[in-house]
């Protein structure tokens, strides 16, 4: 990971071009390497078939290996391939051309943006705000240490029926956290589905607030602000620690979620699906739409 700090002019970015340009350069034919330019998104909207058999050998295509690199890059620095990489992951016991294609594909992709990375800034105010507040200024800014949690989560998209929850925490302008994962049960709803992935998120963004407050970064007694796109799912975490019924089989995670409420630990506010930055983290996107989320969160080195 290559690492360029700038004191005077207060950013510090991280990449892995290097590591990138080297993975594909052992993977891609020079064909898939030119034709990568025109790779926009890391995967299709089409969903990959799972097989009950192996169909490609590891020795013409070490699909694992390729998976396990992917995920490193996807965990260092390359949050918008994190959902892609996922559903690669899903698929790797019984691998088939389908998989091989997505793959390269997911390759393709980092090869054309291989000089994107994270970048932090010490003057970040108007980076990464989901909307436009009175004064262009975000309302929770008060000018250091801007943390900002958004959580989403698609609806039964997998063949399980299961739901991928995307979680993505920023600070000081890029991204320090982030999750793209299936669901461990299958939500018989969208609210549940939400429900399931703002309880992680609160889980995180309150490790790392506790973390900040003892580098003495940010204060501990102000409440985390985590971004949610679906009504019901804020209306039942932000109405106080009532039993709701139509919630008993995720009664437990939402009273976690009403008691942080409660405490002033959590607060949820709405945040229309256009602006939820989380979004790229559970399903395909059309390629504008991918972009324009992916360019909140990656930047190429300043010059």
């Amino acid at each position: 990971m290559a690492i360029k700090q700038n004191l005077t002019k207060g950013f510090i970015h991280l990449s892995m071009e290097l590591a990138i340009t080297k993975l594909a350069g052992s993977l891609l034919t020079p064909e898939e390497l030119t034709k990568s330019s025109s790779v926009d998104t890391p995967m299709h909207a089409c969903s990959l078939k799972k097989q009950t058999e192996r169909t490609v050998s590891k020795e013409s295509f070490d699909y694992l290996s390729v998976v396990g690199s992917l995920l490193h890059i996807a965990n260092c620095v390359r949050c918008d391939i994190a959902h892609a990489v996922g559903v690669l992951a899903r698929h790797a016991m019984f691998p088939g051309q389908s998989h091989v294609r997505a793959a390269k594909r997911v390759l393709m992709y980092l090869y054309n943006t291989r000089h994107l990375g994270i970048l932090y800034q010490r003057d970040c105010s108007a980076q990464n705000v989901p909307r436009m507040f009175e004064g262009a200024c975000h309302p929770l800014n008060n000018g250091t240490n801007l943390l900002q949690t958004f959580a989403d989560s698609d609806y039964a998209a997998d063949d399980t029926r299961r739901s991928t929850m995307g979680i993505i925490v920023f600070l000081n302008g890029g991204p320090i956290s982030w999750t793209s994962t299936l669901g461990k049960t299958v939500a018989t709803s969208t609210c549940e589905a939400e429900v399931n992935a703002a309880c992680v998120a609160a889980k995180d963004a309150l490790h790392i607030q506790r973390l900040l407050f003892d580098l003495a970064l940010a204060p501990a007694d102000r409440a985390i602000v985590i971004e949610e796109d679906n009504a019901a799912c804020i209306a039942q975490a932000s109405s106080g620690l009532r039993h709701v019924r139509a919630a008993k089989h995720y009664e437990v995670r939402l009273r976690f979620l009403q008691q942080m409420v409660v405490d002033k630990h959590v607060a949820f506010h709405y945040c229309p699906t256009d602006c939820q930055f989380a979004d790229f983290m559970t399903k395909p996107l059309e390629s504008t739409v991918f972009a324009r989320f992916r360019d909140n969160a990656l930047y190429a080195l300043p010059s």
